[in-house]
């Protein structure tokens, strides 16, 4: 196949020294090769680091979640403290006021 295209170069530029000789459209070829493989290569790097990156992120948001979660059922478990606190006074009740509930007990020990 590189004679038919070297020839062909040479029947066109008869007049003229061939520009592209078997060598030239060797290396030429073997550039591109290496180049396709780089690109190649470059773009499994980037897939494992990319999940890398997105299992970290999945552990990250995982760890954020249950941090909101645990927050989330501190709030309500205040908000219902302080709706027991507020019942009480407000009823008249004495000392001593009323327990907190099992969610916030860690509060107050």
């Amino acid at each position: 196949m590189l004679d038919i295209i070297a020839t062909t170069i040479v029947d066109v530029d008869e007049n003229q020294k061939a520009v592209l000789t078997e060598p030239v459209i060797l290396s030429l070829i073997t550039l591109f090769g290496v180049l396709f493989t780089a690109y190649l290569t470059y773009l499994g790097v980037k897939a494992k680091t990319d999940r890398a990156q997105q299992d970290s992120d999945r552990r990250r948001m995982a760890a954020m979640e249950s941090r909101l979660d645990i927050t989330e059922r501190r709030n309500v478990g205040l908000w219902a403290y302080c709706r027991a606190l507020i019942d009480h006074i407000y009823k008249g009740g004495g000392a001593p006021p009323p327990d907190p509930p099992h969610t916030i007990k860690d509060l107050f020990d």
